[in-house]
């Protein structure tokens, strides 16, 4: 592999001024410049990008830490980061932390050690003190989707609250009462807000919570399954279902097919994540859209002007809005009033 040393010796210059020539600083005339340019062509010579980044004090890398890679919402948050991050030259280290908080802190502590110039995290919940110690040397930070209760980071957020409370205040306007929902991890902030979202629709319309109604999942699709099997089997279902997010959806439709169960007419169906699928369902799914490429732009160009700016500039919170999608598994279209739902025997299914 050639060297700088190779590169100055083929050009006919010093290594002062084959590095000046090459890292586009300092005054090199243009001849000598096309000189050593072509010899380092010539030589098929690359930089170490380590050692330039030693010296500049910059990788041009940006840590992406995402709880679930596998799902399509945080897809489409790591393309809007990427079209954002990639026009100012820098590159995206992706982790999946897997909703698994040891993950996640590995992952931190790597690219700690990797000197990524600004991270992007979708917490778990429980990093709390590793990132303390991550804003206390000054090191830029986004939390995107979720905060955490303490951490005074930038953030780009969304109203989970509000579009969670439109999505049951909505089933609650076609005749609901017994209303269900299978809600994500209490430790994270988008589960924690989306069902504050469905208790305060419940208590406003003066409906009684019962904490039998409320099962907590793990955003997973194995979870939305095996919830939506357990209302299934109670004596006295449930007349619609909130899923907090699209995994547990997809899981959640799955064990009310196999057991038959009608939708809408015998459960009405409400998601959260309004995905491409949603719509070739049968029936049409109606969801809580979220703003996800939005999210990742956002975040990154928040970043970007973080590490600009350094940490005197105050910490920022943008909030992006939700919008309900209605289609016809909540069953607006059919105006009626929800009845008892007959009781199909629920087969068995493993994962």
């Amino acid at each position: 592999m050639a060297t700088l040393k190779d590169v100055a010796r083929q050009a006919g210059v010093s290594v002062a001024t084959a590095s000046r020539a090459l890292g586009g600083y300092g005054y090199v005339s243009p001849e000598t410049r096309s000189r050593v340019l072509r010899a380092a062509k010539l030589l098929d010579y690359h930089p170490n990008a380590l050692a330039r980044s030693m010296v500049k004090k910059r990788t041009h890398t940006l840590g992406v830490v995402v709880s679930d890679n596998a799902n399509p919402f945080f897809a489409a948050v790591v393309r809007g980061i990427e079209d954002v991050v990639h026009q100012h030259g820098y590159a995206v280290v992706l982790c999946n932390a897997d909703e698994n908080p040891e993950k996640e802190e590995m992952y931190l502590r790597i690219l700690r050690e990797k000197r990524v110039d600004g991270l992007l995290l979708a917490p778990s919940g429980e990093a709390g003190h590793f990132l303390r110690a991550w804003i206390r040397e000054g090191l830029p930070l986004v939390l995107i989707d979720r905060k955490i209760e303490g951490i005074k980071a930038d953030a780009v957020i969304v109203d989970n609250r509000s579009g969670a409370k439109e999505a049951v205040a909505h089933l609650i306007n076609l005749g609901h009462r017994r209303i269900a929902t299978i809600c994500g991890p209490q430790r994270v902030y988008t589960g924690f807000e989306r069902l504050q979202g469905y208790l305060e629709a419940l208590r406003e319309a003066r409906i009684p919570v019962k904490k039998h109604l409320i099962k907590e999942g793990n955003f997973k699709q194995d979870s939305g399954y095996r919830l939506a099997r357990e209302f299934l089997e109670m004596d006295e279902r449930p007349t619609a279902l909130f899923v907090a997010n699209n995994l547990m959806t997809i899981g959640a439709l799955l064990a009310l097919r196999e057991a038959g169960v009608r939708i809408p007419q015998e459960m009405a169906v409400v998601g959260f994540d309004d995905m491409e699928w949603a719509s070739i369902l049968t029936p049409p799914l109606t969801a809580v859209a979220q703003p996800a490429y939005a999210l990742g732009v956002n975040a990154a160009q928040l970043l970007l002007q973080r590490i600009l700016r350094g940490p005197s500039m105050p910490p920022q919170e943008i909030v992006l809005k939700t919008r309900l999608i209605i289609r016809e598994s909540c069953g607006a279209s059919l105006h009626f009033r929800p009845r008892q739902a007959r009781q199909p025997s629920v087969p068995s299914r493993k994962f």
